[in-house]
């Protein structure tokens, strides 16, 4: 805790002592590793499914498995993770097929995917612009209301 003195307008002197900021970030879960974190990451998680391609799942079913939602941060680390999130084709070094053999390299290519709308008809690149600018006030005001529970 912190002590500062305070000389007010009138000569009094007044001794304030308080928590650091940081303390108080922490003590109201508002801190990387707080409730109030781990909320927002879970709620995040839970609407950006939507907007990731979903042929067979795996994509969606792996970033749910490797997202810790105590951090802030949503995890999607796969072979095929990179070209689904940008939305650009990447093919092969060698053949310049979009398939290659273990251990060859893959470059991007300007041939925008196309992406299977059937499961998840909001699919395409960049999932977390596409989330944020969909559903940004509503994430906003799902986290206002669980701070106000809290109180």
């Amino acid at each position: 805790m912190g002590k500062q003195r305070i000389r007010l307008p009138d000569g009094t002197v007044a001794c304030l002592e308080m928590h650091s900021t940081r303390q108080i970030m922490r003590d109201k879960g508002l801190d990387e590793n707080g409730d109030v974190q781990t909320y927002h990451t879970r709620n995040v998680l839970r609407r950006i499914v939507r907007y990731m391609p979903y042929q067979n799942g795996m994509t969606i079913k792996i970033t749910v498995a490797q997202t810790d939602v105590r951090r802030p941060l949503i995890v999607t680390d796969t072979p095929s993770a990179r070209f689904l999130f940008n939305g650009k084709l990447m093919v092969s070094d060698v053949t310049g097929s979009p398939w290659a053999r273990k251990g060859e390299t893959k470059h991007v290519v300007n041939t925008p995917l196309n992406y299977t709308k059937t499961k998840n008809p909001r699919a395409g690149p960049h999932w977390d612009r596409a989330v944020s600018a969909a559903e940004g006030k509503a994430m906003v005001a799902d986290l206002q209301r669980y701070i106000d529970r809290k109180r």
